[in-house]
């Protein structure tokens, strides 16, 4: 049996698919004999490794049975194209927003705090409604009197701002109601935005993924950041920097990622650095 598995391998796989099928019927006809062909590649770096399987389909369907020798070993969780159809398989496209959370306060806390505003000057709103990354609240409260939490699980909250009132001298505002997001200059979340929030036109937004409703504001969901050297040779070609990230993160448990600072963001129009969003930070309403 085929297998790129070694003991103590955190070994995820990165499958690449190209269509390659023809509607004329010369080339149907070679298909049959010749339906696929598929390189595999291992590469591995401190404790991840990364099979790269490239699949070239002639004939307009999957040979998952070919396919599962070469993926023995490695994680179910497969990064690859969203357009890839996985249904029937044993496998799942890797998805995971974990990682984004602590790029997105890497980058919100390095513009506030290139910033030096007064802590009052800013109405900062943090959206969390399962308290699924309680470590963004201490990082926003260093740079920000007026804080507001919404979340679904109040209770938690309310004990983690008794600790910010000891520790910070202020309680922020915890709330289960989105209505409470309304008079903020910048808002946090780490949650796909699926609901609709009184916004207004200056509001700026960082959220991990593009809302799946219409919203006012600066929206920004796409976050740009180098990959560390040693770690771009495991790369596939073409994938993004923040998915394959969140891979080695999530399911290699290379936790030094963490600490990787985007050097710009988009909203998906325009690109963002913290230059230029800093820039816009006085002319929000400032605090009464």
């Amino acid at each position: 049996m085929i297998s790129f598995y070694e003991s103590g391998d955190s070994m995820i796989a990165a499958l690449q698919i190209q269509d390659r099928s023809s509607p004329h019927f010369l080339q149907r006809l070679k298909a049959v004999f010749h339906p696929y062909d598929m390189t595999a590649r291992r590469r591995k770096y401190h404790k991840a490794a990364v099979l790269h399987i490239h699949y070239h389909d002639y004939r307009g369907k999957i040979n998952w049975q070919k396919l599962s020798p070469y993926l023995a070993g490695c994680h179910p969780s497969i990064l690859c194209d969203k357009n890839i159809c996985l249904d029937g398989t044993p496998y799942q496209r890797f998805e995971s927003h974990d990682y984004t959370r602590h790029l997105i306060r890497n980058f919100v806390t390095d513009m506030l705090k290139k910033a030096a505003l007064p802590p009052q000057a800013l109405r900062i709103a943090y959206y969390d409604p399962m308290a699924a990354y309680p470590a963004m609240v201490p990082a926003l409260a260093d740079y920000s009197t007026h804080l507001t939490i919404v979340t679904d699980m109040p209770k938690f909250y309310e004990k983690e701002a008794e600790q910010l009132t000891a520790l910070y001298g202020f309680s922020p505002l915890v709330s289960n109601s989105p209505e409470a997001l309304t008079d903020s200059d910048i808002i946090v979340t780490t949650e796909v935005i699926d609901s609709v929030w009184p916004l207004s036109a200056q509001t700026i937004v960082f959220t991990p993924q593009t809302p799946l409703v219409a919203l006012k504001g600066t929206i920004l969901s796409e976050y740009c950041v180098n990959i560390p050297y040693p770690y771009q040779r495991l790369q596939p070609a073409g994938m993004d920097n923040v998915y394959f990230l969140s891979a080695l993160y999530t399911l290699c448990g290379i936790k030094d990622m963490e600490q990787l600072l985007p050097y710009q963001c988009s909203d998906g129009q325009a690109l963002y650095t913290t230059d230029r969003l800093i820039g816009r930070l006085p002319s929000l309403r400032p605090s009464a």
